[in-house]
């Protein structure tokens, strides 16, 4: 009862306003609509509930990307996995490389959500982007 396991796109409304915490942990980027999903979180959270994302720290700019060294392998493995998997199931298939400023236009866009109410962390875990989101007054209130 503590734990639930829910796919946002096929709820019918009962989740409304259900959940304090939602942990998306390197997954957004490979769901075949990220966007549908998106716009699922904020309808299911509870006011002032939070939900942190964790997803690859890349930039959209692949010619920025590509400076560094590390961006080969992650590029080899969202081409082979991520992107695979998403399109597979008729998706956009944005793949592990998205790009933390892609992360950011569609949390706004697609999410709903507000400057005030996203932080992001790209210092704690290496190669890692940590989206803090809390629905209601924000981060700061």
């Amino acid at each position: 009862d503590r734990f639930k396991a829910v796919v946002s796109t096929q709820s019918t409304g009962e989740w409304n306003g259900t959940f304090d915490y939602l942990m998306i942990f390197d997954c957004m980027h490979d769901l075949p609509h990220p966007a549908d999903a998106m716009k699922g979180l904020k309808r299911v959270l509870k006011e002032d509930a939070m939900v942190t994302m964790v997803d690859i720290n890349t930039s959209t700019d692949m010619v920025k990307e590509s400076k560094n060294p590390i961006s080969a392998a992650l590029y080899n493995i969202s081409l082979h996995h991520c992107m695979s998997v998403s399109l597979a199931m008729e998706g956009v298939g944005l793949g592990a490389c998205w790009g933390v400023e892609k992360a950011l236009e569609m949390l706004k866009e697609h999410g709903g959500w507000k400057e005030e109410e996203i932080s992001v962390d790209l210092e704690s875990i290496v190669r890692h982007a940590v989206y803090r989101l809390k629905k209601g007054r924000g981060l700061c209130a």
